[in-house]
């Protein structure tokens, strides 16, 4: 056998893989991704085998008559670890320009599989078609699995229920609207409003001063309620798992800071342009401090959803895609920093919005 190289994988640890004995130039048919977007990657025609003995039987260029099928090794061995699934799936490409499938496809390599991967492809074009050694013949994606343990129950009716009920093949139709999402995403708007309210009650707790109303002394007044008049940077976070929430946060002076209540706006003093020089500021901003109290206290925010009622700033989002976050959900017409937003989303995370009207809480 070669020697093992080690490739690491985004977020999935190590995968070793080696070359089939024989092979000596193997490393050149480790599969790769051939776009910086891509999440297949591309696996190359290494050996022509038989199907049931899997020993090499013909040599390259070799051609697939019409209607005819021919087995590629790949000349790597792969270990994929628990827990992954790997699927070895078509290129569009093939298919659609030159009518060449994988018989199985996709197929699946399993975790305790320690042979060569190989590819099974069927002609159904006209034409013969010509595969040549290294010729790119199909893509491997990867995913996290699950393995689930099942309960018994007494009957269907013990199920949880459905619209679509015991509809299969076709009950959904071909044209129309089909059972709708109305039911999912009415009740996903209830979740947003309600944690947004929640980010709104959290923002009263800020201590920003900027646009605040002043007394002859240079203090920030505040009402009868205690609230800080004319404050224009009231600002709450949330990070919430299904129903429940996980950490909180509000812009506020950092430990140890003057208070800007007592002192003045430190920007405000210095006149700096709001969006611009974000380090000279004595506040912590919300989704900072939602961040921390969630790392003081132990906890994930892996698969969360933030809620908050302004666009992050470019430091907040880049915090932001680091987190496997389950998606952003902001309040419409809040404070905006549209390209802390872009940010976000180019990092794959799904961006909602709620309607100032839809709260039953005054921003």
């Amino acid at each position: 056998m070669e020697g093992v190289l080690t490739l690491r994988r985004v977020n999935t640890g190590l995968f070793d893989c080696t070359g089939v004995e024989g092979v000596p130039d193997w490393r050149a048919f480790v599969p790769a991704r051939q776009s910086d977007g891509a999440v297949g990657y591309d696996v190359r025609a290494c050996r022509v085998l038989d199907k049931d003995s899997r020993q090499v039987i013909g040599d390259f260029p070799y051609a697939i008559e019409p209607g005819g099928f021919a087995l590629f090794g790949i000349g790597v061995i792969m270990a994929i670890p628990q827990g992954i699934l790997c699927l070895v799936n078509p290129r569009s490409g093939l298919a659609t320009k030159h009518h060449v499938v994988l018989a199985n496809g996709p197929g699946t390599v399993d975790p305790d599989y320690r042979g060569e991967i190989a590819c099974s492809m069927y002609n159904i074009s006209g034409e013969p078609f010509v595969v040549n050694r290294g010729d790119r013949i199909a893509q491997l994606v990867f995913a996290p699995i699950v393995l689930p343990q099942f309960r018994y129950v007494d009957s269907v009716d013990k199920l949880p229920v459905t619209t679509r009920a015991d509809g299969g093949f076709g009950s959904t139709g071909i044209s129309g609207d089909g059972f709708g999402t109305a039911g999912y995403d009415l009740a996903l708007r209830q979740l947003d409003i309600y944690f947004m309210e929640v980010v709104l009650a959290t923002s009263r707790l800020s201590d920003c001063v900027r646009g605040c109303e002043l007394d002859l002394d240079g203090r920030a007044k505040r009402d009868d309620r205690g609230q800080l008049i004319g404050q224009t940077r009231r600002l709450g976070c949330v990070f919430a798992r299904g129903h429940n929430s996980v950490a909180t946060g509000f812009n506020a002076q950092h430990p140890g800071a003057d208070s800007c209540a007592e002192v003045g706006c430190l920007r405000d003093a210095r006149g700096i342009e709001s969006g611009t020089r974000l380090e000279v500021c004595r506040a912590i901003h919300a989704e900072q401090m939602a961040i921390t109290n969630a790392a003081n206290e132990g906890s994930s925010l892996k698969g969360c959803t933030m809620y908050c009622n302004a666009e992050p700033c470019l430091n907040c989002a880049k915090e932001l895609t680091n987190i496997e976050l389950e998606a952003v959900v902001i309040l419409e017409g809040g404070y905006s920093n549209t390209e802390g937003l872009d940010l976000v989303m180019s990092a794959g995370i799904p961006v909602r919005t709620v309607k100032k009207e839809w709260l039953h809480t005054e921003g």
